[in-house]
């Protein structure tokens, strides 16, 4: 596991990170100089508005969680703008004392929210987060599960959806909780960031801040142990495969692979791996010598995690 504070966002926006087993939430805040501040203080404390139908139960309290909606569908809303909200630069980080700071948006992850179904809460998922051209946060969704046909690298999901990336949560499994997950999380050097959990460390050579790569060292990768190669027609071949961790050690995880084939024959699309470990046939059926073909193997989002190749003799 490693979290990675990357300073390369250009948005200047104050990040506050709160990670739970199950929820995770990022918030981000935006310098006003004094006098707006005053001015806008002034004038909340002399309003008396009548009381909305959407409110948010309590008051924000940096470094904990939002409050939870009233008169909403959503006890936590997946995301909000929150523009009335003014703090003093020491209520979110000591460096910004004699600052002033609004609350500009939040981006909250729920996996018990009922809309995320289990086709996004699978393996192999990299839950993200961008900051839009205003500095709003938008919603946390697995760009793995929703990349699946183009295969782009969430990195791009979120370039094209107007919203450069502030944070990857990579989870290797779906049971994994959010607190052992790696991180990577963008901030702008200038301003800064705080999490409520540690161990982050600032890359200090270019290949760490390659952002490619971070995904491929937090997802399990899937390697052959035995089968492939030569087959000869109508022959049954066992395969056998199993998860490993970016040093080549083997995962002892139960998990799911899928697999898809470009030729012969499978008779199971699914293999499960007890303690990180499976195997499953494959026939070479209706092939004849000088055919060959290739048995992909990988997680429900995530195809063609490992290549199995074979060649008709």
């Amino acid at each position: 596991m490693f979290r990675r504070s990357v300073p390369i966002l250009l948005h200047p926006a104050f990040l506050d990170l709160v990670v739970a087993e199950r929820v995770v939430c990022l918030t981000s805040y935006v310098e006003i100089n004094r006098e707006i501040y005053e001015r806008q203080r002034s004038l909340s404390d002399r309003k008396r508005q009548p009381t909305p139908a959407f409110r948010f139960a309590s008051a924000f309290t940096p470094g904990e969680l939002p409050p939870k909606a009233e008169g909403a569908y959503f006890s936590r809303l997946p995301s909000a703008r929150v523009d009335g909200v003014l703090v003093q630069g020491e209520a979110i980080a000591e460096n910004l004392s004699e600052r002033y700071f609004r609350l500009r948006s939040y981006a909250l992850l729920d996996l018990d929210d009922l809309t995320i179904r289990s086709g996004e809460k699978s393996d192999a998922a990299v839950w993200v987060c961008g900051i839009d051209h205003e500095g709003c946060l938008r919603p946390f969704y697995n760009a793995i599960a929703y990349e699946t046909a183009s295969k782009a690298h969430p990195m791009r999901s979120l370039r094209i959806a107007g919203a450069p990336p502030v944070l990857f949560l990579y989870q290797p499994f779906s049971g994994v909780p959010f607190s052992e997950c790696s991180m990577t999380l963008r901030y702008n050097d200038a301003l800064g960031f705080r999490a409520n959990v540690d161990g982050w460390e600032r890359p200090s050579t270019p290949e760490a801040t390659d952002l490619l790569g971070h995904m491929t060292e937090a997802l399990p990768s899937i390697a052959l142990i035995s089968g492939g190669g030569a087959i000869a027609p109508e022959e049954k071949n066992i395969v056998g495969i199993e998860l490993r961790d970016a040093s080549g050690e083997r995962i002892s995880r139960n998990a799911t692979v899928y697999l898809e084939a470009t030729g012969g024959y499978l008779p199971r699309r699914r293999v499960a791996l007890t303690d990180g470990e499976g195997s499953f046939p494959v026939i070479a059926l209706g092939l004849e010598p000088g055919d060959s073909f290739k048995i992909k193997a990988g997680f429900r989002n995530f195809s063609g995690v490992l290549d199995i190749p074979f060649t008709v003799v």
